[in-house]
């Protein structure tokens, strides 16, 4: 699955998993450690994934700038406001935010 292919990919800056429906937070640690000059992640549309999984990789990835997580339903919105509000293009108070698809 992914997280072999992106083991093979340490040097990766940018990473686009929108809409891989079988992304897991197990998918996101195994991508926070095989890719640790991550800048920017793509999660959009991904049903499974969870803060612990996008704690990970703010954890491991200390360059990351971007993270897009419209439509990452498991991750509340309050979580989002508090803990990756820095890596999202948010808040205009006109939209829903970074969540809605």
């Amino acid at each position: 699955g992914a997280a072999a292919v992106l083991s093979r990919c340490p040097r990766a800056r940018s990473v686009n998993l929108s809409d891989c429906r079988r992304v897991t937070d197990a998918t996101a640690g195994a991508l926070a450690r095989a890719c640790p000059k991550l800048r920017e992640l793509n999660v959009t549309g991904n049903p499974h994934l969870t803060a612990a999984g996008i704690d990970e990789v703010v954890e491991h990835c200390p360059a990351l700038e971007s993270l897009y997580l419209a439509g990452c339903d498991r991750i509340p919105e309050h979580l989002l406001v508090k803990r990756y509000a820095r890596f999202c293009d948010i808040f205009d108070e006109e939209e829903e935010g970074p969540w809605a698809a």
